[in-house]
């Protein structure tokens, strides 16, 4: 996947660039960054690779409930924002449709243990490793900037 990025009036940082003749979906989200005590970053296995906690809002939801919704639902913990660091807008293409996703990123922590057993198993990745391994390039710029 190229990335293309640049930044636009707003600050909001963009990866890669809409192909021409598609037809993009909206897709608001909100993630987090945590990094743990001994500098790596928790993300989530889904069948595309690795993600960031957090995923698209539901219609009306703000970033920081959609971050805290999506935390409890993949890892059945709570989060507590600790500050933002960013938007992003990421054009991608999943199961043959296409998306120009807009993505606010938190600084985070967990509060407190898992209540159950979440969606997805929390990973732990090196942060070269991370780098490396996230889906979406975006993902990649929120950890550079926490």
């Amino acid at each position: 996947m190229s990335q293309i990025m640049r930044l636009t009036k707003s600050d909001t940082v963009v990866f890669s660039s809409p192909t021409p003749g598609l037809r993009y979906k909206k897709r608001p989200a909100a993630y987090v960054v945590i990094i743990n005590r001994g500098g790596m970053v928790a993300a989530v296995k889904g069948t595309r690779g690795y993600f960031l906690p957090g995923g698209g809002s539901l219609p009306g939801e703000s970033p920081e409930n959609t971050v805290s919704r999506e935390v409890r639902e993949e890892l059945a913990r709570g989060v507590r924002i600790i500050c933002k660091l960013g938007e992003a807008v990421q054009y991608f293409s999943a199961d043959a449709q296409h998306f120009q996703m807009h993505a606010i990123f938190f600084t985070a922590e967990f509060s407190g243990e898992p209540s159950g057993r979440g969606e997805c198993e929390l990973e732990w990745l090196q942060m070269v490793e991370a780098k490396e391994v996230l889906f979406h390039q975006c993902h990649v710029w929120a950890i550079c900037q926490a």
